[in-house]
């Protein structure tokens, strides 16, 4: 038996015990169905939570056990996975049936893609049912609009707990750059400027990059509507990939050429350059601000300390100052009136401020109900003092201040929208990992660094990798298998 089977076995054996424990304290007592907390009701929920998030979560769902879940008659159980691509694969694998495959949980936490692609085998159940329009009122409108993808307007989605990408900077390093450059952070707003300033910062440093970017996902389609052009059109019944070879070029030149310059490089965990000294900023999740270094360790025996700026997430010149939404949202796949009844009477208490307030902030993300936007010092006040809690504040207060000036973008979710958004996703981040390979391997076979990068930033070069971008999505919108 596997580590991941026995976990979950224990994991069962402590929720039968629960039940057995609170069939025994209820005693007689009756409630009027769905739920009778002489019987409770067992609600399963898959999440992808993991480290301090996934600790605050299960702490949330021991307290609604020991509480409202008590009294109303639900134990939930909970099942932490990995990371959100493991547990999309094992929500299709279930959905799907596949040989081995546990059973579909009650909930569920997903992106809007995955949701959508679950719906269309295995039903979600219609929020509608469980919540009034009073109720969905008190959430912030551009969150709840994840989970609306038919024309009935059916919901699908809760949301739980948000996050949108910012940019961090060491400000220590920064101001030492700036002192003795004049850069000017203003430049920091756009990607332009940001791509000016690491040109001048990778001059200034003797060849050290400036900035990292977490996740080219948000910043492939985000970047398209900051130019004016959704790239997923409707067409006579069906969804065409448009995006303009202007607006692709635009952003060729704000996110490969700095790459292959130098000016930029984005690993998984740009934290870790900023820790080392070899990165000064990085567009990351608010989520993980907490994971933003104090310090700076230049070696065994040597280290400083440093302070954070934390930014709005930038647009292009002129352009729409649109910002990414993420975080999961609750799903629940339609069953019985019990287990659906019993669910949202979770989501409805994991989302109210009391309790949703307190978990997303302590984690990094952003609540989900406009009551908990009245006032910056409330939320505040949730940070914890072991994290960076400065660069936890300043991330807070930026994702606050740029929610009452800026808009969310909305993803819309459609048929193949998931295999299309992953290909756009990865499309220009894999364009620049195998340039800079071949680009390595051709000086060390001798050739010179400036003939090879002129082949690698030419025009043809650009037009190439649109013209392969475009049939590709071309085929996946289509519904066609894509192999790399």
């Amino acid at each position: 038996m596997n580590r991941r089977i026995m976990k979950k076995f224990f994991n069962r054996l402590a929720v039968l015990a629960a039940v057995a424990l609170l069939g025994a304290v209820s005693g007689c007592s009756s409630q009027k169905q769905p739920l009778d907390p002489s019987a409770p009701t067992v609600v399963t929920l898959w999440h992808a939570y993991n480290a301090y998030a996934k600790v605050e979560f299960d702490k949330c769902i021991e307290t609604f056990n020991d509480t409202v879940g008590k009294e109303k008659g639900i134990i939930v159980d909970a099942y932490g996975y990995g990371a959100s691509d493991e547990l999309d694969e094992a929500l299709y694998g279930s959905a799907n049936q596949v040989i081995g495959s546990d059973p579909l949980p009650d909930l569920f936490t997903a992106y809007p893609d995955s949701a959508y692609r679950l719906d269309q085998i295995a039903p979600l159940m219609d929020l509608r049912n469980y919540f009034s329009e009073e109720d969905l009122a008190k959430y912030r409108p551009e969150f709840l609009q994840d989970g609306i993808w038919e024309e009935d307007g059916a919901r699908k989605m809760l949301p739980i707990a948000k996050s949108t990408e910012l940019l961090f900077v060491n400000e220590t390093e920064y101001s030492r750059f700036a002192r003795a450059t004049g850069a000017d952070p203003a430049e920091l707003s756009t990607w332009e400027g940001l791509a000016k300033t690491a040109e001048a910062y990778y001059q200034w440093s003797g060849g050290k990059p400036f900035l990292g970017m977490n996740s080219y996902n948000d910043f492939a389609l985000l970047s398209a509507v900051q130019l004016g052009r959704e790239p997923y059109r409707p067409e006579n019944g069906s969804v065409v990939f448009d995006y303009p070879q202007e607006a692709a070029k635009r952003v060729w030149d704000v996110y490969y050429v700095p790459h292959l310059m130098g000016w930029y490089r984005s690993e998984t965990f740009n934290q870790d350059g900023i820790k080392s000294g070899n990165l000064t900023a990085y567009i990351g999740s608010s989520a993980g601000a907490g994971y933003f270094p104090e310090d700076v360790i230049v070696s065994g025996a040597e280290s400083y300390p440093i302070e954070c700026i934390v930014r709005p997430y930038p647009t292009f010149e002129g352009r729409a100052e649109l910002m990414t939404q993420r975080g999961a949202n609750l799903c629940g796949f339609a069953s019985d009136e019990a287990h659906e009844f019993a669910a949202a009477e979770f989501m409805k208490w994991f989302t109210d401020p009391e309790q949703n307030a307190a978990f997303a902030v302590s984690t990094g993300y952003i609540p989900v109900e406009r009551e908990a936007f009245s006032s910056l010092p409330e939320l505040l006040k949730y940070v914890r003092p072991e994290d960076n809690n400065l660069a936890v504040e300043k991330s807070v207060a930026a994702a606050f201040e740029a929610m009452e000036t800026k808009e969310f973008y909305v993803k819309r979710s459609f048929e193949n929208s998931y295999s299309a958004n992953q290909l756009f996703g990865d499309s220009l981040s894999q364009k620049v990992n195998l340039d800079l390979e071949e680009l390595r391997l051709r000086v060390e076979s001798g050739e010179k660094e400036e003939a090879v990068l002129a082949d690698f930033l030419s025009e043809e070069n650009f037009r190439s990798w649109y013209a392969g971008l475009t049939a590709k999505m071309s085929e996946v919108l289509a519904g066609e298998e894509h192999e790399e």
